[in-house]
């Protein structure tokens, strides 16, 4: 068996591709689905390898524990984690949200930041893995917007700061290419760096290019 790996959001449009991908590298996959109440992992053969698929709550601190026990108990062990930035909240202005859907939004932003800790006492205890935190393209809206710079500052401060040896924390970041493009971006620069290094952004722009650098307000050419 490959690479034991963990990928967030495996619903939506980036996080199914690299779903795909990683199971078809011959890695074993734990994704996560989003919905009302947790639930049991589940099997899917839809892949060269089956890949699990958890649902969790991005609100609760047992949930992401859960979601870590249930990764470490089908495969023995994790490799490498993907933790993508929950889905944007409808576009509209600011002003035509309801007091539900901001609660909601930031709710759902709670998630990321649970199961960075669950995930970095596994490597730290391990001494080994890598965790991505990966950011797509922007969305629109002054809701989306806040939600999507306070992920970005959650990966700033992992970047930025020291981590256990043994550990990799980078950070992934589109800026207006599509989630095939994105993963197989994430895919290219995992083999030829991100394994390697640790605290760097590597950001995609587009027409293929890509910026690399340590964390800072802008990022900086490598």
């Amino acid at each position: 068996m490959g690479k034991a790996v963990l990928v967030t959001e495996g619903d939506s449009l980036l996080g199914a591709a690299l779903v795909r991908l990683f199971a078809s590298k011959g890695c074993a996959v734990m994704s996560t689905s989003s919905a009302a109440e947790p639930g049991p992992a589940r099997t899917t053969g839809r892949t060269e390898q089956p890949v699990r698929v958890v649902t969790w709550n991005r609100r609760s601190p047992l949930s992401a524990r859960n979601l870590l026990l249930s990764t470490l108990n089908a495969f023995d062990g994790l490799d490498e984690a993907f933790i993508l930035e929950p889905p944007a909240p409808p576009a509209r202005p600011l002003a035509e949200a309801s007091s539900a859907d901001i609660e909601a939004a930031y709710d759902d932003a709670k998630g990321p930041a649970f199961l960075v800790r669950e995930v970095l006492a596994c490597f730290a205890e391990r001494s080994a893995g890598l965790l991505a935190l990966v950011s797509p393209a922007s969305a629109d809206g002054a809701l989306a917007s806040a939600l999507r710079e306070g992920f970005r500052g959650l990966a700033g401060s992992l970047l930025s700061a020291q981590v256990p040896a043994g550990v990799v924390v980078n950070g992934f970041q589109a800026a207006g290419e599509g989630p095939e493009e994105f993963a197989a971006f994430i895919d290219r620069t995992l083999e030829e760096k991100a394994r390697r290094i640790s605290g760097h952004w590597f950001v995609l722009q587009p027409r293929g290019g890509f910026l690399q650098g340590m964390f800072s307000p802008s990022v900086r050419k490598a």
